[in-house]
């Protein structure tokens, strides 16, 4: 008989661990893409109605929006800039007192309520001063943007 037994193969157990690993992963990729490719749930959530209805919008109308609205928006921004410092104080404060915050959530509700409004009157504005035809061709634009959905990519039939 021999007296020297055959050393272990320290390295196969590894070997294995690593291969089964790799495997996962690859399988893993594999049926992400498939889903992503073929739409999951949340693939079929339409995009936000604001963002849908300003897409659909001529280029040159969604330009015209912006210009028009930058002041109020950079007005918001500055108010914000602001009140995230005083968000930072609060948070901070001992003893921390939640009415004052929560006096700043519904300014920055407020706040963001009001940019909405404006923009739908700007919205409402373009669209009324449409023609029929133009209204029609922005109908098909707001339908093709709702199919390619949140991400602006093509859903595949």
């Amino acid at each position: 008989m021999n007296a020297d037994p055959k050393p272990k193969r320290r390295w196969m157990p590894v070997f294995l661990v690593v291969s089964l690993a790799l495997n996962l992963l690859i399988a893993g990729v594999a049926v992400g893409t498939v889903l992503r490719l073929k739409g999951g749930d949340h693939a079929k959530a339409p995009p936000g109605f604001g963002p849908a209805l300003y897409r659909a919008l001529p280029k040159d109308d969604r330009k015209a929006m912006r210009a028009e609205l930058s002041g109020l928006y950079k007005t918001g921004s500055k108010g914000r800039t602001q009140d995230f410092e005083v968000l930072s104080q609060a948070l901070r404060a001992k003893p921390f007192d939640p009415v004052a915050v929560q006096v700043l959530l519904k300014q920055q509700a407020q706040a963001t309520a009001n940019l909405q409004q404006a923009l739908q009157a700007q919205w409402l504005a373009r669209v009324t001063a449409m023609s029929d035809d133009e209204r029609q061709a922005y109908a098909d634009r707001l339908q093709e943007v709702v199919r390619r959905g949140p991400h602006g990519h093509k859903k595949r039939d």
